[in-house]
C-alpha cells in the first residue's frame, strides 16, 4: 500500500458532534466495505494530524469495530 501523507484536520465549533454521527456511521458500516477501503481508512486515520493523540489507536479502532459488530 502505498505511503499516506500525513495530513492536518482544523475542527470548528459543533464539528466534534458532526464527526461522531459520521464515524458512527463509518463504523457500523464497515464490514460491507471493500477490504482495500478498510486499510486506506485505517491508514487515513493513522496519519491524521491536529488531533490529541491516541495511545494504540489502531487497537483502539479494531475494538471498537468488533464491538458495534455485536
Amino acid at each position: 500500500m502505498p505511503y499516506m501523507e500525513p495530513h492536518a484536520i482544523h475542527l470548528k465549533a459543533g464539528d466534534e458532534i458532526t464527526l461522531q454521527y459520521l464515524g458512527a456511521a463509518l463504523v457500523l458500516q464497515w464490514h460491507n466495505l471493500p477490504e482495500k477501503a478498510q486499510k486506506e481508512l485505517m491508514q487515513q486515520a493513522m496519519s491524521v494530524g491536529g488531533l490529541p493523540p491516541v495511545v494504540s489507536l489502531h487497537d483502539q479502532i479494531k475494538a471498537l469495530i468488533e464491538r458495534a459488530k455485536d
